[in-house]
């Protein structure tokens, strides 16, 4: 959630509560006058994940006496001490059934237990026919195991103790790549079940799970400068345009999740990201050019995410620059950010020691000139890997 809220963003919320249920509304808390009978879902208008048991909900026609929407700040926020004691995680939605108090975390649970519990209104949402119910299961698990994981990428600060990495990639670029590549992957799978939903003519959970993270890529993945028709392939817009604009619990869905994100913009939410409000913008350099292979250079080692060759001025028998090929604002060390903990680690953990061992140093200097002053001349952070002979100390005097 964003940690402060916009007038506008207030109204929305209250708004889209009061539709939802019918208690007393108060700062825009909803609360209760009398127990639903089957239980009550802890959830935000901008929550993507809460937003897939909600369409589950608007589809079948679940009022508000039964499963009652309220917000969490109801148990006094996700990380107080109520709402932990029945969900350790702090995360929502979380739905708590009354009969018995029981908690239910995580929104593929509640989906499924939503899906049960109301499998006589509505679209058949979860399939009988095992095939269909394998397309249907085959399109969650793509969404819940390789887009949701790492979603927050596109719109959680980096800091010290938080991000990245983004699940099993350690830049924010490598995360964005990869949800490209799963949305890619999404239409290859969906493409013959000929629409005009995921799995075919009607809604299924697929639509249910996908539709509101889609919602986060239409608003987001432009600030990192991908094009969303790029990322969206031709059955996948259809799908989205047809849900956002056609189908009455899509576009309900829609108004919710981006009337919430709004209200982020309008807070600056992408201001101190990087890659979206903060950008590199430092001219090219010389090492734009070698990375380019528009001037040679003796490369000694190469990977991914480093390149290094020989110093053209070498003040030893080895001399080696060792640069990032994404620059990413890292133009000096003092420029350095959480965001570039990976490239750092890389550089010294990887990239030297391979280099140091082809080279056969066993004894060797790592030198990082950081501003004019310190006689950096190239403005894109490069290590110097000096040995070869006996070196004096202090350097540079």
């Amino acid at each position: 959630l964003s940690r402060r809220m916009s007038a506008r963003s207030i109204a929305f919320l209250s708004t889209a509560i009061s539709a939802l249920s019918t208690p007393l509304r108060r700062a825009g808390v909803v609360r209760m006058s009398t127990a639903p009978s089957i239980g009550t879902l802890y959830d935000m208008p901008v929550s993507n994940n809460g937003a897939r048991c909600r369409m589950i909900m608007y589809y079948k026609n679940v009022a508000p006496d039964e499963v009652a929407i309220v917000s969490p700040m109801q148990l006094g926020g996700l990380k107080s001490k109520e709402y932990l004691a029945k969900n350790p995680m702090g995360l929502m939605p979380m739905l708590v059934l009354s009969e018995n108090e029981e908690p239910i975390p995580e929104s593929d649970t509640i989906a499924r237990f939503l899906c049960s519990a109301f499998s006589s209104r509505g679209p058949e949402l979860e399939p009988s026919s095992p095939i269909a119910a394998a397309r249907v299961n085959k399109v969650c698990r793509l969404h819940d195991l390789y887009i949701a994981p790492i979603q927050g990428c596109l719109y959680k600060a980096s800091g010290a103790n938080m991000f990245p990495p983004f699940g099993r990639f350690a830049t924010r670029r490598a995360a964005i790549d990869d949800i490209v590549k799963q949305m890619r992957a999404l239409e290859a799978m969906v493409a013959p079940y000929g629409g005009p939903y995921l799995c075919g003519s009607a809604p299924t959970a697929a639509d249910c799970a996908v539709f509101p993270t889609c919602c986060f890529l239409m608003k987001m993945l432009p600030k990192f400068g991908v094009d969303t028709q790029d990322a969206f392939g031709p059955t996948v817009a259809r799908w989205w345009a047809h849900m956002s604009a056609t189908d009455p619990v899509g576009v309900r869905v829609y108004g919710e999740i981006m009337g919430a994100l709004d209200g982020w913009d309008e807070n600056g939410r992408w201001d101190s990201i990087a890659g979206a409000g903060l950008r590199d913008l430092a001219p090219p350099t010389l090492f734009d050019k070698i990375l380019a292979k528009q001037i040679p250079a003796d490369v000694v080692y190469e990977d991914e995410h480093v390149l290094a060759f020989r110093d053209i001025a070498p003040v030893a028998p080895t001399h080696v620059l060792l640069i990032p090929k994404l620059r990413s604002g890292l133009t000096q060390l003092q420029h350095a950010t959480p965001e570039h903990k990976f490239t750092l680690g890389h550089m010294l953990a990887v990239g030297v020691p391979r280099i140091v061992e082809a080279e056969g140093l066993s004894s060797y200097r790592l030198v990082i000139n950081d501003g004019a002053e310190a006689c950096q001349s190239v403005f894109h952070l490069h290590m110097h890997i000096i040995g070869g002979k006996p070196l004096s100390w202090p350097p540079g005097a």
